[in-house]
């Protein structure tokens, strides 16, 4: 059994560049797009928060302080990174003469960390992970330096001529490695679990262990499947997933051409497991490259099935929409894009070039 985590191998050519990103939280700036129609009343207080170097789990704990209640009555769309300026919508159950007294009570600046409130909204319902439709990102890498010795021009060539590729068929959907945390030690755990379940953890750490298994064989699928170079052809017998959705459909009943014509539009992704119990949806050559792909994988598959997780299938391939790039100088490239909500910008990083951010061990 492989004892860290899965390779992954990038599906656009060789690194052009290595580049320094998240030097300063400006570097690096995540907006949630949120296509709620707030019915303007109910329990549910939404809150839209700009924050600099802080999480979300930061915010949440400061939202239970000054409402007074417990995190469960919380709800937000998705985790967001802390070395960051990031903007997410919140929920907190309160009642409405709450309202008034909020603006004040979170905004902070604190050093490098700060807050403010952009909107408040009442609606009926909490906010729900994954309500949000899309992540707008603006990501600034500096001190970029080609890794080929070509003339400048030529480099700048190829990086525009990469990103127009990924702009046009997408790019590997794996998981990043902030997923497994530093240096794989959340797949290790959850691997040390699987062997002894009756060790005590508490629910986060289950959580975080479990997805970190769950990742792991979804990248080693992946990682064969852009190896093979069929990462973007469905294979026979393979279910494919619907754009911007979790959901699957055989695709046994559909002709080649209509398939080929869905997934050249986006309309449709090749896909691979999200591992749980139940058998797998994958039929004919599709599930014996996966068998094969994850025959060394055995004890986790059947660690995921019995922690109780459900068989679901994880699009192989992501798209960027609205992709620009900007040079900002000769070593600073400023890149914008929409991501669907799941999806890793720094899986988009690792198509162009060797982009690694500082090392704040020290600073923890």
């Amino acid at each position: 059994m492989p004892l860290s985590v899965p390779e992954t191998p990038a599906a656009w050519g060789e690194p052009l560049f290595r580049a320094q990103f998240k030097m300063e939280p400006a570097d690096f700036q995540v907006s949630e797009v949120m296509n709620i129609e707030f019915d303007g009343q109910g329990e549910h207080l939404y809150l839209h928060i700009e924050k600099t170097s802080v999480n979300t789990d930061e915010i949440v704990e400061l939202l239970a302080k000054v409402f007074q209640v417990d995190s469960k009555a919380i709800g937000f769309a998705g985790m967001k990174d802390r070395h960051a300026v990031t903007t997410q919508w919140f929920s907190v159950a309160t009642p409405s003469n709450e309202d008034p007294l909020i603006a004040t009570l979170l905004e902070f600046s604190t050093g490098d960390k700060s807050a403010r409130l952009l909107e408040v909204h009442r609606h009926s319902r909490k906010l729900r992970r994954g309500a949000h439709s899309a992540n707008k990102f603006v990501i600034t890498l500096k001190d970029i330096e080609p890794v080929l010795d070509d003339p400048y021009s030529v480099f700048r060539s190829a990086v525009d001529n990469r990103i127009a590729s990924i702009e046009r068929f997408g790019f590997p959907n794996y998981i990043g490695p902030q997923r497994f945390g530093f240096g794989g030690q959340n797949f290790s755990r959850a691997r040390q679990w699987f062997r002894q379940p009756k060790k005590r953890a508490s629910r986060q750490q289950r959580s975080l262990w479990l997805s970190a298994a769950r990742s792991a064989v979804f990248n080693q699928v992946c990682a064969q499947r852009v190896r093979s170079d069929n990462w973007q052809q469905l294979l026979e017998g393979e279910p494919a997933m619907l754009d911007g959705s979790k959901s699957f459909f055989d695709t046994s009943t559909s002709t080649k051409s209509e398939l080929d014509n869905r997934i050249a539009t986006f309309d449709i992704h090749t896909s691979a497991p999200w591992w749980g119990r139940g058998a797998t949806p994958a039929k004919t050559d599709c599930q014996e490259f996966e068998n094969s792909a994850l025959a060394e994988f055995e004890e986790i598959l059947s660690g995921l099935e019995k922690a109780g997780l459900a068989q679901e299938r994880r699009a192989l391939r992501a798209r960027a929409v609205e992709l620009q790039a900007r040079w900002v100088n000769d070593s600073t490239l400023e890149l914008s894009f929409l991501l669907s909500p799941g999806v890793f910008a720094t899986t988009l990083l690792c198509e162009l070039g060797v982009c690694r951010e500082p090392d704040r061990r020290q600073s923890i």
